[in-house]
């Protein structure tokens, strides 16, 4: 259970001592979530940065009027959080909802916070985990200023392949910014020019 994530961390920081890696198993625990189920509600404070092992999550704000808009997809090997919540220690915007059953490792919030103070790697995976997410964040923005939604179907596509087997289509859609109906006609165009 924790063989996944102890590679990933080595992936972000390969010095990793033992006795650093030994951590994990220390302070993160199991948790699972049934298709549907929130880790985060809007209103709540993000508590825990999770890593999922198995499974799919998205990260959405809720928008009147307009329904939800999906601003992220986590999947396996992958930490997840909502990042503002998180750091700031405020209620949180947005919500976090398995779209597939869940089997995750949680760490909360003051244990990772002791691990940071503690061991130099930890805080430096933190902050390459923060400098991910903000140029995640820079790459979206720039991409609904500068690209048509046909390239950004395109885009995630290529980027994604898999997602598009896994994840349902309106989600797909309101992450690209489109309706559904408008994501069925990119997807019928792109089919066409294959």
């Amino acid at each position: 259970m924790y063989t996944h994530i102890r590679e990933v961390v080595l992936q972000y920081v390969p010095d990793f001592t033992e006795e650093e890696l030994n951590a994990i198993e220390k302070n993160f625990y199991h948790k699972s979530l049934k298709k549907h189920e929130y880790l985060l509600k809007v209103g709540e404070v993000a508590n825990e940065v999770v890593f999922i092992n198995k499974g799919i999550m998205r990260n959405y704000v809720p928008v009147p009027n307009k329904g939800q808009i999906t601003n992220y997809f986590a999947e396996e090997n992958m930490f997840n959080t909502s990042s503002v919540s998180f750091f700031t220690r405020n209620p949180s915007f947005e919500a976090i909802q398995a779209i597939e059953p869940c089997k995750i490792l949680a760490i909360q919030y003051d244990s990772l916070q002791q691990l940071y103070n503690q061991y130099h790697n930890w805080e430096k995976l933190g902050r390459l985990f923060v400098e991910s997410i903000l140029i995640e964040q820079d790459f979206r923005l720039r991409w609904f200023i500068e690209q048509s939604a046909q390239e950004r179907y395109e885009k995630f596509s290529q980027n994604y392949p898999h997602l598009l087997q896994r994840v349902q289509q309106y989600h797909i859609a309101s992450y690209l910014g489109i309706t559904p109906e408008s994501l069925s006609r990119l997807r019928s165009r792109s089919q066409k020019n294959q």
